[in-house]
C-alpha cells in the first residue's frame, strides 16, 4: 500500500535514481512527463506522446506495463483513460496502453524532482523530457567561418532554385537530392540542420516518404546532439512539424497531433509559432488537415469549424511570409473543405446557403489557387485542383445506385460556360474548360499531362483524375470508347490503392452506368 505523505525523490541526472535506487529511464521519463503535464499543461498526456518519444519501441503496451509496475514499486499511483472522479484502483487495466495518462493530485504533490541533488527548474525538466534543446555553445571565430569554401551555400542556393522552378514530383525529387548534397558539404551543425529540414520537406512534397523519414532521423540526431546559436528554436519547431507531417502521412493522426501539441506547449517554441509566419503556416495547415480528418471521421461540426479557422490563419500566415506557393496550397484546401463540410452538413446544417452558392464559393477558392500557379509558376505538380473542381461541378447531382445510362445523363452538373464568370480572374484559370471544351476535355488534358510525364501523379491522384474523367466522359458522350477506356484503366489501378481508398472508388463506380464496366 502506498504511503500518501511520503515524498518520492526523482533524480533526473545520470545515474537516474528514484529514492536512491536505480530507475529504468523510460519509466522515469513517463513519470516526469506526467508531472510536467500536471504542473504546466492540462494534466493529461496522450499515448501518442509516448510513441513519439520512443519511436523505435513498437511494443508500447510493454513499455507502459513496465512503467506502471515501476510506479507501483515506487509507491506512485497514475491513472489512464479520461480523468474521472474515481480511485485509480477501480480503473480497468484493459486498454491501459491506449492512454491518455494522468497523475492524481495526491501523487503529483508527493513527487520531488531533482537535478544533481537540487530541485529541478522548468527548463531542466524540459531538457530532460526533450521538449527544449540544449543551451547554445560559444561560437567560433567569425573569420574562420567566413573563410570556409562556399560549396555549401552554392549548393543550397541551387536546391532552393530547383524547388522554386520545379513543377511536378520529378523536379521535387531533384530539389530534395540537391538539399541532400548540400547537407553533405555542411561545415557546422547550423548548416547541416538547415539542409536536412529542407530536404525532409522536399521529399515529403514529392511523395517520397521513406526518404523524408530518413532525413528526419538525421535531423533528430543533429538536434539532439548539437548546440546551435539563437536560431535553434526555429529548427526545433520545423523538426516537430516535419515529424508531424511524417506521422500524418503514415495515418497516425494522434501522433501528429502530439507533435504539434509539444510545439505549442514548449515555452521556447511558442514564440517561434507566434512570430515566424512560415512556421505558423506549416503548423496551422497541418492542424487543419488533422481537424478535417477527425471531422469527417466523427461527423464533428466542432472539428470542421476548427479546420476552417486553422485554414483562415494559415492563409494569413502564408501572405505574411510572402510565400505565394503556401498561399496557393491553403486556398485549394479552403475551397475543398468548404464544399466537403457543407456537403456532409458539418457547416450550415440548416442549409441557409443554396447548393449553387456553395459550389461557386468553393470554386472561387480553387480558382485562386490555380490562378496563383499560372501566374507565379507555383504548385507542385498536383492534379488536385482539377479533381476538386470537377467533383464540385457535379456536386449538385444526386448519385443513384447502378443508374441507367439515360437517367445518369439526365443529371445537370454546373455548366462549364459559367466558370469564367464565377472566377472573375484574368487571365482565367482552367481555361480549357471554357465554352464548348467541356469538363471532360479539361480532365482529359490533365490526364494527358500525366501520360506524357509532364505531370507525374501518385496512384491515388491518378485514380481520382480517372474517376472524374470517366464521369464527365460518360455524361457527355455516353458509353463511348474513351469512357470505357477510362473505366478499364481505373479498375486496373485499384489494386495499388489502400483498402479504404478502394472502397471509395468502388462506391463511386457503383453510381455510374454499369454498361461502362461490362465492356
Amino acid at each position: 500500500m502506498s504511503q500518501p505523505h511520503r515524498s518520492i525523490c526523482l533524480e533526473l541526472s545520470p545515474p537516474y535514481l528514484v529514492d536512491g535506487a536505480p530507475a529504468r529511464f523510460q519509466s522515469l521519463w513517463l513519470l516526469t512527463r506526467l508531472y510536467y503535464a500536471g504542473q504546466y499543461e492540462d494534466g493529461v498526456l496522450p499515448a501518442a506522446a509516448l510513441r513519439l518519444r520512443f519511436p523505435g519501441n513498437h511494443a508500447i503496451r510493454m513499455l507502459v506495463s513496465r512503467a506502471f509496475a515501476d510506479f507501483a514499486r515506487w509507491g506512485v499511483e497514475a491513472g489512464w483513460g479520461p480523468p474521472e472522479p474515481m480511485p485509480v484502483a477501480l480503473l480497468n487495466p484493459a486498454g491501459r496502453s491506449r492512454g491518455p495518462f494522468w497523475l492524481p493530485a495526491a501523487s503529483h504533490q508527493r513527487l520531488s524532482l531533482l537535478v544533481n541533488g537540487r530541485p529541478a527548474e522548468r527548463g531542466e525538466l524540459e531538457r530532460f523530457l526533450g521538449l527544449r534543446p540544449e543551451a547554445p555553445a560559444a561560437d567560433g571565430s567569425p573569420l574562420d567561418e567566413l573563410m570556409q569554401d562556399l560549396d555549401y551555400w552554392s549548393q543550397l542556393t541551387q536546391a532552393m532554385r530547383d524547388e522554386r522552378d520545379g513543377r511536378g514530383r520529378l523536379a521535387g525529387r531533384q530539389a530534395a537530392a540537391a538539399f541532400h548534397a548540400a547537407s553533405e558539404t555542411a561545415h557546422n551543425d547550423f548548416q547541416h540542420a538547415l539542409a536536412l529540414v529542407k530536404e525532409s520537406l522536399a521529399w515529403r512534397r514529392s511523395a517520397q516518404l521513406d526518404d523524408s523519414r530518413m532525413a528526419l532521423k538525421k535531423l533528430g540526431r543533429a538536434l539532439a546532439g548539437s548546440r546551435f546559436d539563437s536560431a535553434q528554436p526555429t529548427f526545433a519547431a520545423m523538426a516537430r512539424i516535419a515529424e508531424a507531417w511524417d506521422c500524418y502521412a503514415r495515418g497516425e493522426a494522434p501522433a501528429a497531433e502530439a507533435c504539434l501539441a509539444q510545439l505549442h506547449a514548449s515555452p521556447e517554441l511558442q514564440p517561434v509559432f507566434r512570430y515566424n509566419p512560415r512556421v505558423r503556416f506549416e503548423c496551422l495547415n497541418l492542424s487543419a488537415l488533422l481537424h478535417k480528418q477527425a471531422a469527417l471521421g466523427d461527423g464533428s461540426p466542432k472539428r470542421a469549424q476548427a479546420a476552417l479557422q486553422a485554414l483562415a490563419g494559415a492563409l494569413e500566415a502564408a501572405y505574411e511570409a510572402d510565400s505565394i506557393d503556401s498561399a496557393q496550397h491553403v486556398a485549394a484546401n479552403i475551397g475543398w473543405c468548404l464544399w466537403l463540410f457543407w456537403q456532409q452538413r458539418l457547416i450550415d446544417g440548416e442549409r441557409a446557403q443554396a447548393t449553387e452558392t456553395m459550389q461557386r464559393q468553393a470554386i472561387r477558392w480553387l480558382g485562386l489557387s490555380e490562378w496563383i500557379c499560372d501566374r507565379f509558376g507555383g504548385g507542385n505538380g498536383s492534379a488536385w485542383n482539377t479533381v476538386f473542381l470537377l467533383r464540385i461541378a457535379r456536386g449538385n447531382c444526386a448519385p443513384a445506385l447502378h443508374p441507367t445510362l439515360r437517367g445518369f445523363r439526365a443529371q445537370r452538373p454546373l455548366p462549364p460556360a459559367q466558370l469564367e464568370r464565377i472566377l472573375r480572374l484574368s487571365p482565367p484559370p482552367f481555361s480549357a474548360a471554357k465554352g464548348d471544351g467541356g469538363w471532360a476535355m479539361l480532365a482529359a488534358l490533365t490526364l494527358e499531362e500525366h501520360d506524357q510525364a509532364r505531370l507525374p501523379l501518385t496512384p491515388l491522384q491518378l485514380a481520382n483524375l480517372l474517376l472524374e474523367t470517366l464521369w464527365f466522359q460518360a455524361w457527355e458522350q455516353g458509353v463511348s470508347h474513351e469512357a470505357c477506356g477510362s473505366a478499364a484503366r481505373l479498375l486496373q489501378l485499384l489494386p495499388q490503392l489502400r483498402r479504404n481508398e478502394r472502397s471509395f472508388f468502388r462506391a463511386e463506380l457503383a453510381a455510374l452506368p454499369q454498361e461502362l464496366l461490362e465492356i
